[in-house]
C-alpha cells in the first residue's frame, strides 16, 4: 500500500509540474488557458491528490527536517503560481513562474534525494 502512495505521490508531483509548465507558457504567450476546462480543473486535482498523498506519507513516515525543506518548496510553489495566475495581474510576472518552476523542481529533488 505505501508503494502505490507513494507512486501516485510521485505522479501527482510530475503531473503538477508538467501542468504549471503547460499553463504557464499558454499564460505567457498571450493564450487563455482558462477555456480549456482540463486545464482549469486537473491543477486542483493534481495538487490535491499530491498533498493528500504527502500528509499520510508524512503520518507514516515522521517527520524530519528533510519533509521541512520539502514543505516550504511547496508553499514557495503554490504562493509563486498564484501569484503569476491572478486574474487580478495586468501582466503575468515570468520571474513568479519560474519560481513557482525551480520550487516544484527542488521539492521533486528532495524526494528522489531521500
Amino acid at each position: 500500500m505505501i508503494t502505490n502512495l507513494v507512486l501516485l505521490h510521485i505522479v501527482g508531483a510530475f503531473l503538477s509540474l508538467a501542468l504549471l509548465a503547460s499553463r504557464g507558457a499558454m499564460q505567457l504567450s498571450g493564450k487563455d488557458w482558462r477555456a480549456v476546462k482540463l486545464l482549469k480543473i486537473l491543477p486542483h486535482l493534481s495538487d490535491t491528490i499530491l498533498l493528500t498523498t504527502a500528509v499520510v506519507l508524512a503520518y507514516y513516515f515522521g517527520f524530519s527536517l528533510w519533509l521541512g525543506a520539502k514543505i516550504a518548496c511547496f508553499v514557495l510553489y503554490v504562493i509563486f503560481s498564484a501569484k503569476f495566475f491572478s486574474k487580478k495581474a495586468v501582466k503575468p510576472n515570468a520571474l513568479f513562474l519560474l519560481i513557482a518552476v525551480f520550487a516544484l523542481i527542488a521539492a521533486i529533488t528532495l524526494g528522489y534525494s531521500h
